[in-house]
């Protein structure tokens, strides 16, 4: 459901701000927008908050650019990537495409287990 609503906040506004959402045992706990960090660094701060506030779950909304492993080609997509302490891991990759000047969303691939790398390990 929230990929869903990703995509079409992503094809409404042209883009999607970076935000994770954490949960609790007793349902969401924090919206925490993300700005001006890199990558290692916000995965750090993810373990640690979630550390912290024995955090059950998190969904992580972004914005990414993956490459093809044989070229030098690569495309801009929308992540929808959740986790939980009980073992859900699975994201959803949507390449972007242009039309003109326009956005579009190609069909989202699902990723689930052993292919992501997890948080809470």
């Amino acid at each position: 459901m929230l990929n869903e609503e990703a995509r079409r906040q992503f094809l409404e506004a042209g883009t999607h701000v970076e935000i994770f959402f954490l949960f609790s045992d007793e349902g969401l706990m924090e919206v925490v927008p993300i700005a001006g960090m890199e990558k290692d660094d916000i995965v750090r701060e993810l373990k640690i908050m979630l550390s912290e506030r024995n955090g059950y779950a998190f969904i992580h909304i972004s914005e990414g650019t993956m490459r093809h492993m044989d070229t030098a080609d690569q495309a801009d997509m929308l992540l929808v990537h959740a986790e939980s302490r009980d073992g859900l891991s699975v994201a959803y990759c949507s390449t972007v495409a242009m039309r003109d000047e326009e956005k579009l969303l190609l069909d989202a691939v699902k990723l689930d287990g052993a292919k992501l790398e997890g948080r809470f390990k």
